[in-house]
């Protein structure tokens, strides 16, 4: 860019600037480092009292205590909403010529923060030195009045703003130095690569150009203005499955659609699962938790993110990120012969978030099996069961005896009577059976033999000859 002499500082005064690039040039590449929050203040009603001020990102040595009070003339600024420059990026320069970018603090919403601030015009004064009162001053000791709020470099096209606000806001490669705010090499690079959109027609740049071709070209700040002007997208689906649940130890597939491109993109998942990049991404990366995705234009890109869980339960992935603005940089200077500084303002724009969630069914609960100690039962003893025999009752045969009948007349002579003989006793043998009752009631007696002759008493067989009858008579016992 064309800028008029008026603002110009003859050279010497430059040499502090173009320190910076050329410990770019020989830096080696950092990571990226999201912005920090310095020490917040508390939310006041009345003017701030005076107070040391927090150190700004990644700086990686000790101010003195002179630049980080906040008090006398300086705290009146502040008090007066103007960011107050306190230090630059490196230790080399002395309290008038400072380093280029310039930490410096302002309130926000009764909290100060500490912002790095990166300079617009390459041959142009910081005016952020201290002289030994705490007051600001240029680098001929002159002492300078407030860095006040601006509303942009006038300098500079919308292109040109636009570039600068996306340098600002993500990390961009300078010969393989990542920029940033997290390191003195981080910032050095970021710090060269805003000179080589805003001083790149420069005569005082014309030693660095080659290297600003290499690394943003005409090419990539085209991309990078479209990647500005395109409505930005964020959103994020569940694709499989696309309803249900799983079960534990199976994979659940999410669908990020954005163009927001080499734009940092913060995702996580739920505590007790891993997200990664799967399908074809050939186009995202996934450190720790930043998704980056290449591209350019309008349209979106589907980036397919996949998560497990061991567990039953809710499990959900979220996205989100702060969408590239030039609103999103706050502006100052301390006057016509100063720098005007571009910062990423921390008082940002509302996050871009998106979310989708996908339950996971509990494993089965298995009981273990336990062993009952088998009961024995004792066997009962079989009796056996002896069939009980009916008994018959034998009558015994009795001999009979002949009466002989009485003739009248004739004397009938007396006659013994023949008593039979009882039979041997025959050895008794065990009842088998209930014991008998009397037909009338009356004991009896029951026994039984070898040959089956049994005696029932109480049994008698009475002959009658005369009458040619027999008769059975009971004895009762």
């Amino acid at each position: 860019m064309t800028v008029s002499g008026s603002r110009r500082r003859p050279l010497v005064l430059r040499l502090s600037l173009t320190a910076a690039i050329a410990v770019t040039v020989a830096g080696s590449s950092v990571a990226f480092a999201s912005p920090a929050v310095s020490a917040p203040m508390p939310v006041r009603t009345a003017a701030a009292p005076a107070f040391t001020a927090g150190l700004c990102e990644g700086t990686e040595y000790t101010p003195s205590e002179q630049m980080l009070d906040i008090s006398g003339i300086r705290l009146d600024h502040f008090n007066d909403g103007n960011i107050v420059p306190m230090y630059g990026t490196t230790d080399r320069g002395t309290s008038a010529a400072v380093d280029a970018p310039v930490c410096g603090v302002r309130d926000v919403d009764g909290i100060a923060k500490s912002e790095w601030m990166y300079c617009t015009d390459f041959d142009l004064d910081p005016c952020a030195g201290v002289d030994e009162n705490g007051l600001p001053v240029d680098k001929h000791n002159d002492e300078m009045g407030a860095t006040v709020p601006s509303s942009g470099n006038p300098d500079l096209s919308a292109d040109d703003l636009a570039v600068i606000s996306w340098l600002l806001q993500n990390p961009a490669k300078l010969d393989g130095v990542v920029s940033g705010n997290g390191s003195e090499d981080a910032r050095s690079a970021r710090q060269t690569l805003v000179w080589c959109v805003s001083d790149y027609d420069n005569p005082l740049m014309a030693d660095f150009k080659s290297l600003c071709d290499r690394n943003i070209g005409d090419d990539e700040r085209a991309r990078i203005v479209e990647i500005m002007n395109v409505t930005q997208t964020l959103d994020l689906v569940r694709k499989t499955p696309a309803t249900g649940t799983l079960k534990a130890g199976e994979t659940a597939v999410f669908t990020l659609n954005t163009n927001m491109y080499r734009k940092p993109i913060n995702v996580q998942s739920s505590a007790g699962t891993e997200l990664t990049v799967c399908g074809d991404n050939a186009k995202a990366t996934l450190s720790a938790n930043q998704l980056t995705v290449d591209g350019r234009g309008d349209a979106p890109t589907a980036v397919d993110l996949c998560l497990t869980a061991a567990d039953g339960g809710d499990y959900s992935v979220t996205a989100s990120v702060i969408p590239d603005s030039v609103e999103n940089l706050h502006w100052n200077t301390a006057g016509a012969q100063c720098q005007v500084f571009a910062s990423f303002d921390t008082v940002r724009p509302a996050l871009m978030n998106a979310s989708a969630s996908v339950g996971y069914a509990a494993a089965p609960t298995t009981t273990p099996a336990t062993t009952t100690p088998a009961t024995t039962t004792p066997a009962t003893p079989v009796v056996p069961i002896v069939p009980i025999v009916p008994i018959v009752p034998i009558v015994p045969i009795v001999p009979i005896v002949p009466v002989v009948p009485v003739v009248p007349g004739a004397p009938v002579p007396s006659q013994p009577v023949a008593t039979p003989a009882a039979p041997a006793p025959s050895a008794p043998k065990q009842a088998t059976g209930p014991r008998p009752v009397a037909i009338d009631g009356g004991a009896a007696e029951q026994n039984s033999g070898r040959n089956v002759a049994v005696a029932v008493t109480g049994l008698g067989l009475v002959g009658m000859a005369a009458a040619g009858a027999v008769a059975l008579r009971r004895k009762r016992s």
